[in-house]
């Protein structure tokens, strides 16, 4: 399984980490806030480990297969949230917020336990929109590099912009991937802030906005969301919201000015769909002028991207929950189903019903070669989310509470919930996840971790014969 070139990559991550914690600790101290110290100490604490794992790996280069691969992703989700939250933990919280805070902020989730606890200093909201974006690349990476192939995805996708390798070099195309989207990513972001900025938005606020956008977060710094800025930004913000549910390989190979030879299936039908149920929310909300229709427009792809900021009337909820499973592009920052599954499925729908109309028809080879990894995905997606919704159910929320949380996990959606929230609960305004009991929180823990691992590798990590093999 190459376990030394395991340890070796996952402290090669550790130490990207602690790293990156030095920016909240300059922000921290730059503006005399007393977080300062507890930044810098994770930082030290993270790149000590991460050093040590490094070293402990040594240098042999011998390669990991698949199942090193799933085991080194493994530990990115479960571990890697344990030093993102040291700071939470240093900063006067308890290890299971700083762990529940920093899962949902490395899964690009945004479920934060307060959302105003969450805006409360500005080095906060800069890590959790930093770990964003952090998590953001590696979801893209690991999609690209190991997830999205014809063999899981059951259909020919664009090819990456960087070469996989065979099936024992797993580690090197998740790092080939990661160099590979780097660039396209950082220019997406940067690009972001500035438009931001041109629009009227605060300095702090484009960055904050930047990274977690970006990574499909839905972090957004100001207490009453998007609608607290002005129309230059939110029109600023709009195409971003779509492009962070849009293909990566598809951004990256239009940087570089080569698409590739392999058809793009999934695109169009994305910025169609975004359409469709903008109109549909639009008539929801009893249609009205047609200059109502931009801001659903807005909510659809916000919907679709998993970021889950909502502008003007809000959308019905059930609505809003499946626009979230159905998800983004494959290859994005976007959680879900995706999009490409959905194509798959629905082609072999038609396909059946065809020979269903015509049984003795012939229709020559079928469109869909692998779709076997789809159904079983589809299937234990479901049974997920239904355990889920049952579990925090017991917890003695209501349904459409329970059902919304859930999906908003699993989907890696966590601003959603608050569609759920229409007015009050027990007599006092919602401000975040801290209404739920830890045994939930714990279930809502694994199922964000589930939403990236993605539920039918987790599946298979549950069966000894796939470690065995």
């Amino acid at each position: 399984m190459g376990y030394s070139s395991i340890i070796r990559a996952f402290g090669v991550a550790l130490l990207g980490l602690g790293l990156f914690m030095f920016a909240p600790f300059i922000v921290a101290l730059s503006f005399g806030e007393k977080s300062a110290d507890d930044y810098l100490f994770a930082a030290a604490i993270t790149i000590f480990i991460g050093g040590a794992l490094t070293v402990m790996g040594g240098a042999d280069h011998k390669t990991a297969d698949f199942r090193g691969a799933i085991l080194f992703i493994l530990l990115w989700w479960i571990i890697a949230p344990v030093f993102g939250g040291l700071p939470f933990l240093l900063g006067d919280g308890t290890f299971f917020d700083a762990y529940f805070e920093a899962v949902s902020a490395l899964t690009t989730t945004g479920a934060w336990l307060s959302d105003e606890g969450a805006r409360a200093s500005l080095a906060g909201m800069f890590w959790r929109a930093l770990l964003q974006w952090i998590g953001g690349l590696a979801s893209l990476s690991i999609a690209a590099a190991i997830f999205i192939r014809p063999d899981f995805i059951g259909i020919d996708t664009l090819l990456p912009p960087f070469a996989r390798g065979d099936k024992d070099s797993n580690l090197h195309a998740l790092r080939r991937a990661a160099v590979s989207f780097s660039g396209v990513y950082c220019l997406f972001t940067a690009l972001m802030a500035v438009l931001l900025g041109i629009g009227g938005a605060p300095l702090w606020d484009c960055v904050i906005m930047a990274l977690s956008i970006t990574a499909s977060g839905g972090f957004i710094p100001a207490q009453d969301g998007v609608s607290s800025y002005s129309f230059g930004v939110i029109g600023a913000l709009a195409p971003f919201i779509i492009l962070s549910g849009a293909n990566f390989i598809l951004l990256a190979r239009s940087l570089r000015g080569r698409i590739g030879r392999n058809k793009d299936v999934e695109t169009g039908i994305y910025v169609i769909a975004i359409v469709l149920v903008g109109v549909i929310m639009w008539l929801a909300a009893g249609a009205g002028d047609l200059d109502l229709i931009p801001a659903q427009i807005f909510n659809a792809a916000s919907l679709f991207s998993t970021n889950g900021v909502i502008i003007g009337e809000a959308p019905p909820l059930p609505l809003a929950l499946v626009t979230v499973i159905i998800g983004g592009s494959a290859v994005s920052t976007a959680g879900g189903l995706k999009i490409l599954r959905w194509l798959v499925v629905f082609s072999r729908v038609r396909e059946e019903i065809n020979r269903l109309i015509t049984p003795n028809g012939v229709f020559g080879k079928s469109r869909v070669a692998n779709e076997l990894g789809i159904w079983i995905h589809f299937l234990v997606f479901t049974m997920t989310l239904g355990a889920i919704t049952l579990a925090i159910s017991l917890g003695g929320h209501a349904f459409h509470i329970s059902s919304a949380a859930a999906i908003a996990a699993l989907a890696n959606a966590g601003p959603v919930i608050e569609l759920a929230m229409t007015d009050m609960i027990d007599g006092a305004a919602f401000d975040g996840y801290a209404l739920f009991d830890w045994p939930v929180r714990a279930v809502l823990c694994a199922a964000m971790i589930l939403g990236r691992v993605e539920t039918v590798v987790a599946l298979a990590i549950f069966n000894s014969a796939f470690w065995r093999s």
